[in-house]
């Protein structure tokens, strides 16, 4: 019929619950999602917080509680923690390169590849009263949550600003995020920590010098 449409429509797997939270929503039970993009959210999931770093996947409890926090918790293929904090800690590598705009390492997309081996985009056509949609459903096999987040970053490298991806600007703090501000202004992590800690030094600063 003359004027009719496939619109292609992102979905989830059936078997995935994935939560949409508000952008606002910083703190979930407790832990950080500032970083604006999945892959991030798990570098920031060793916090340190001016005392102690903290680690909230040093178990798999804690593992557990962070994937339903992230909206992941219908992936929990064990062994899902150690997966995770490996790897958390091959992407932690590919930050500060990702930032000077040069290639993720090597080790980082070798380990991006390995899980996506796992990964599958299923497809469906399905009718409408306007047209039709295409839905994209991602299935991540046995990869599990590792497999979303390794999709989340190489979409992530393929589509990134490097001036927009940051450290924090407060010296002890060890988040990063991606600046998805329209003036790319953004200094801290969160405005209500980091962002707040900065006016009081600076308030007491200026009062000091009265």
């Amino acid at each position: 019929m003359p004027g009719r449409t496939a619109r292609a429509v992102r979905s989830v797997p059936t078997t995935l619950v994935l939560k949409r939270l508000a952008k606002d929503q910083e703190f979930r039970n407790g832990m950080p999602f500032v970083g604006a993009s999945l892959w991030i959210d798990l570098l920031n999931t060793t916090p340190f917080d001016g005392a102690r770093q903290h680690d909230f996947l040093a178990t798999q409890a804690d593992g557990s509680a962070w994937l339903a926090a992230a909206g992941l918790a219908g992936l929990q293929t064990p062994p899902q923690q150690p997966m995770l904090a490996q790897l958390r800690e091959t992407l932690r590598h590919a930050v500060d390169p990702l930032r000077q705009g040069k290639p993720a390492p090597a080790a980082a997309i070798a380990a991006i590849n390995r899980l996506l081996d796992d990964v599958a985009l299923r497809l469906q056509l399905r009718p409408e009263r306007d047209g039709c949609r295409l839905l994209e459903r991602l299935d991540p096999g046995p990869a599990g949550p590792s497999g979303i987040i390794a999709e989340d970053f190489a979409r992530f490298v393929c589509d990134f600003e490097p001036a927009r991806l940051k450290r924090c600007a407060n010296p002890a703090c060890t988040m990063v995020f991606y600046d998805r501000g329209k003036n790319n202004m953004r200094r801290w992590c969160t405005m209500s920590i980091c962002g707040n800690r900065d006016k009081v030094a600076r308030y007491r600063s200026r009062q000091a010098e009265k």
